[in-house]
């Protein structure tokens, strides 16, 4: 009995310690170092909103390209696999490619923070753009609605454009 009792400690010593390990593998393009914003817990309480901003949430918006600060442009190509759409209660929801997630957001005017976004970690085929788009994503300092579009302005100066999706 005593013998059976050491190997199911065993056992589950070595499941734990399986589940955190496999927890801890992640993808090298998506460390800090890289540039990716952090995760937020499941659990995160979501910023408060401290101003309406229902012109957001009317349409699903499509990334069509970015300026960066760099000089850099960068053009989505398949628009309607990078979108955000802004819910009420200040709730973000994204897809980036293969990756579905979501977050919180805050508007103060046009000022505008998205919090650490969760997204599903899918390996996306090659050529995608998942990666850009998280780390300009994570950079938003304000937003503008102008002709059709929404502009979202990064901290560094960049834009990212995106179009309503009909």
């Amino acid at each position: 009995m005593r013998r059976l009792r050491i190997v199911l400690r065993y056992c589950v010593m070595l499941a734990a310690t399986v589940a955190v390990s496999s927890c801890s593998l992640s993808d090298p393009s998506l460390t800090r170092a890289s540039g990716a914003p952090a995760y937020a817990p499941a659990g995160a309480k979501p910023p408060t909103l401290t101003a309406s901003a229902s012109e957001l949430s009317i349409p699903t918006w499509q990334w069509q390209r970015s300026q960066l600060a760099d000089g850099r442009t960068v053009v989505a190509a398949a628009p309607e696999r990078y979108t955000l759409r802004f819910e009420g209660g200040g709730r973000v929801l994204v897809r980036a490619d293969c990756n579905r997630g979501s977050g919180a957001y805050e508007v103060n005017g046009n000022a505008m923070k998205l919090a650490p976004i969760a997204l599903t970690r899918m390996g996306c085929p090659d050529g995608t753009q998942d990666g850009e788009f998280v780390r300009q994503i994570a950079k938003v300092a304000s937003y503008d609605i102008a002709g059709g579009e929404l502009v979202l302005t990064l901290a560094d100066g960049g834009t990212m454009r995106f179009r309503a999706q009909l």
